[in-house]
């Protein structure tokens, strides 16, 4: 401490200090003349004398004041203002080595931080490691992983002791109305343990109590069936609809015509049982425990100490139990856990540290050019550098000042590049919807922080090697007649390893770009069994308290498509409970088996339910391989129909036609009973051009009505645009029935590779900027070169080297460092297998 208030008094009286020094210096050489003058000496004579004796008093006097406390702290603020003046005078330079800097550390800045808050940041819950997602799976069926039938989650959360808690739920669309009108939200419906067992607490009311649980019933078409219904907000429809006053809680809204009173609000949206849920409902196991309707979603919490795989194993012990005494609904089918953090981040992961290394190697390129610059000028004042050593300077002087010349530069290129960063992170929200946790993402301290280590790296890479360079002048260049034509062989040396590293990073950073178009290239391009342009898709979702599952919603989408028939432009419109690549109806699988052949384990197939309208194969322009499709006539009275993809009557009815054959689908909700087959449907892939085509089974809308329907309406190319007057025909029949969102089909296609195109978009950017920091650096480095070989290029010249022999030469110099530096980044092993 006393050391430290040394130091400080001694920067703060400084000035004081250096006058009281030198005053105490020539009193001593008055001394001196006086003393000598006594002793006969003249004037002249005597200061001399003190001069000889003594030394000069300038010279002394530094020195002393270089060996007091905080010398060392001056001499730095001194460096810092000779290296401000020095690059004020140089604004050019200064301007692009900022920039460049800027550009570096802010697009590393803003991938590290979404590579941190997405990936590596735990949820926010209390003890977020102890949290899993549970899935069923049946690897001789070829399910990986698919939801929880209710029954068994029932059976687990009785038996399991290995967990603190099991929470189920599922999300659906459900229409609001209030007096701002009606719109359809996702909500979802989950037992009454999520929050508590997440540690989520409202923000505004509370959340669900047991009793409300207990009475949150649902009708087989999920319509509320116990009295005084109860919702709890998201965070992002109370802002919005709300206007996020409080005084929303204890509010009635209507939700598929029955009035629920709204208790809580919570503190940010929950991304869970999938994005975009506004709305969360009570909901109770106890009704219909069925083990064969596998879609809920279930979400537990480790007992402290538990690991997942003690508490799957736990679960497998019941799974088997339940398949000896259930082996039709439960054989073969075992128990999956996944950390929930894993499960949420799973699709983002490989594209984030994707973009974070190409992020690394911009910013690396954009410090090697810098450095590059840092050389030219370093060059250009080699006979300033000469001249200070001259004058008495130490040579770590000169790479003092240089250090400082570069951390000033990456101070203020750091700066503006976390500047960029903040931008950057407040749009990404916008332009990557389907991002996990996207809205955790702020320029925290811990962003900071890096965007600081990236910066004294920055400074490092572009100010290190070219200072220690600046600080080892030639004197002949200072001194000499006339400047070298060629730089020394070290520096040169420097320069061209700088340069072949810039090239090599962008050959990676090019071939990776062009392997991700390739991938992206071959999706667009991968034929998924149905035609995706020019056509609209509106998910409507009727409630069972104004329509039910039969004449009614018959009657409601009759009126739907011959409203949407009348249009001008449109080819085509059907529907279909789930439709290819939309995220929104009732996808589900139910075993079916030839009912010749009996219910036998080989027989048993596994087939995805499609509810379908007569003109829907025509909409969506998916081929009629065999047989006939629907019509008008297949309606509720007539003889049960069905048809069959490709697939499935390829593994049914191998060596023959299914065309005529009888099928067997265990279809609880209409019974188990033989349906004619009258068609086969080509293969479609549903959940886009990455996935394996399903085997699925077509019901006629008719005969089995549902409530929710994907409506999807073709035009003619070129046609105008139909969204704002499919959704008048919508508000026109019935005002409480809006569409759930009016989509392109092409962009729901789209966005099953949404993340791959997204990736490929970024890196393209991020080579192309490596491509133009490249090219100038090339650019920059040849031109020294000839400006400094000026004079031999003047003699070749005199001596007879013509115009296309002196570009060779130059261009030599550049096709040298290419060769070298594509072979060396094409040596290294680069692979898309992530996508």
């Amino acid at each position: 401490m006393a050391r430290a208030l040394s130091y400080l008094r001694e920067i703060v009286n400084r000035r004081r200090r250096r006058r009281e020094t030198h005053e105490e210096l020539l009193d001593h050489v008055e001394r001196f003349v006086a003393q000598e003058l006594r002793k006969g000496a003249s004037e002249s004579e005597a200061r001399r004398r003190a001069r000889l004796e003594l030394g000069d008093v300038l010279p002394v006097a530094e020195e002393l004041a270089d060996r007091r406390p905080g010398a060392y702290l001056e001499a730095l603020g001194r460096d810092l203002r000779l290296a401000l003046r020095a690059l004020s005078r140089a604004r050019a330079f200064t301007f692009v080595s900022v920039l460049l800097i800027a550009l570096g550390v802010g697009a590393s800045t803003t991938l590290f931080t979404l590579v941190e808050r997405v990936l590596f940041r735990p949820l926010p819950f209390p003890e977020p490691g102890r949290l899993v997602r549970l899935f069923e799976t049946s690897p001789e069926r070829g399910v990986a992983h698919t939801g929880v039938a209710r029954g068994n989650l029932a059976a687990w959360r009785s038996e399991a002791r290995l967990f603190e808690g099991l929470a189920a739920g599922y999300a659906m669309g459900r229409t609001l109305s209030d007096d701002q009108g009606s719109e359809v939200i996702l909500t979802a419906q989950f037992t009454c343990d999520l929050f508590p067992m997440l540690g989520v607490r409202a923000l505004h009311g509370r959340t669900f109590s047991n009793q409300e649980c207990r009475r949150a019933v649902y009708s087989g078409a999920a319509a509320p069936k116990g009295a005084d219904p109860v919702l709890v907000l998201g965070h992002g429809l109370w802002t919005r609809r709300f206007g996020a006053d409080p005084s929303a809680v204890g509010r009635t809204v209507q939700l598929e015509r029955r009035s629920f009173r709204i208790v809580g609000v919570l503190p940010n949206d929950l991304w869970l049982p999938e994005p975009g849920v506004q709305a969360f409902l009570p909901w109770t196991l106890d009704e219909e425990l069925n083990h064969d309707q596998r879609y809920t979603t279930a979400i537990g919490r480790l007992r402290a100490g538990v690991t997942a795989a003690a508490a799957e194993s736990e679960l497998d012990a019941v799974a088997g139990r339940l398949a000896s005494e259930r082996p039709e609904t439960n054989r073969g089918w075992g128990i999956a856990l996944l950390p929930l953090h894993e499960h949420v981040t799973a699709r983002a992961r490989p594209v984030l540290l994707l973009l974070l290394g190409a992020s690394g190697l911009v910013l690396l390129i954009a410090c090697s050019n810098v450095a590059l610059l840092f050389f030219a000028r370093g060059q250009a004042r080699s006979r300033e550098s000469a001249l200070r050593l001259a004058l008495g300077a130490a040579r770590w002087q000169l790479l003092r000042l240089g250090l400082f010349e570069a951390g000033i530069l990456a101070a203020l290129g750091g700066a503006l590049g976390a500047a960029f960063a903040g931008i950057a992170l407040a749009w990404v929200p916008r332009l990557w919807a389907d991002l996990p946790r996207r809205g955790e993402l702020d320029l925290d301290a811990t962003a900071l922080g890096f965007a600081v280590l990236a910066t004294l790296l920055a400074a490092l890479i572009a100010g290190a090697l070219p200072a220690w360079r600046s600080a080892q002048p030639d004197p002949r260049e200072a001194f000499g007649d006339g400047p070298r034509t060629t730089a020394s062989r070290p520096t040169q040396a420097a320069r061209d390893a700088l340069v072949v590293a810039e090239i090599a990073l962008t050959v990676v950073l090019l071939a990776g770009g062009g392997l991700l178009v390739r991938s992206v290239s071959a999706l667009q391009a991968a034929d998924s069994g149905f035609d995706a342009e020019d056509v609209l898709v509106a998910p409507i979702f009727l409630d069972a308290q104004g329509y039910d599952s039969g004449e009614k919603s018959r009657v409601y989408y009759a009126q739907v498509f011959e409203r949407l028939r009348s249009l001008p432009g449109v080819v085509a419109v059907g529907g279909a409970t789930a439709l290819p690549t939309s995220p929104l109806g009732p996808d589900f699988a139910r075993p079916v088996w030839p009912a010749e052949a009996g219910k036998h384990d080989h027989n048993v197939k596994q087939a995805s339910i499609r509810i379908i309208t007569p003109d829907y194969l025509d909409a969506l322009r998916i081929p009629l391989v065999e047989g006939r499709g629907f019509s008008a006539g297949d309606g509720p009275n007539a003889k049960p129909v069905l048809a069959v993809s490709e697939t499935l009557a390829r593994a049914l009815w191998p060596a023959e036609s299914a065309v005529g054959k009888s099928l067997i689908v265990d279809y609880s909700t209409s019974g188990t009973y033989p349906y004619e087959v009258v068609g086969v449907v080509a293969d479609v892939r549903f959940h886009g051009p990455r996935s394996e085509a399903q085997s699925a089974v077509y019901f006629p809308h008719a005969q089995r009505s549902y409530l929710v329907l994907n409506v999807a309406v073709r035009t003619k190319p070129g046609a105008p645009p139909l969204a704002a007057e499919l959704r008048r025909v919508l508000h026109e029949i019935d005002p409480q029935k809006p569409a759930h969102g009016v989509s392109r089909l092409s962009d729901l296609l789209g966005a099953t590779f949404a993340h791959e195109r997204r990736a490929m978009q970024l890196f393209v950017a991020f080579a192309a900027v490596a491509c133009l920091l490249s090219g100038l650096g090339v650019y920059g480095m040849l031109a020294y070169r000839v400006r400094q070989r000026s004079a031999e290029i003047g003699v070749r010249v005199a001596l007879g080297a013509t115009r296309t022999r002196v570009v060779r030469y130059v261009a030599g110099e550049a096709a040298r460092l290419w060769r070298g530096a594509c072979s060396w980044g094409c040596s290294g092993r680069w692979s898309a297998a992530a996508f």
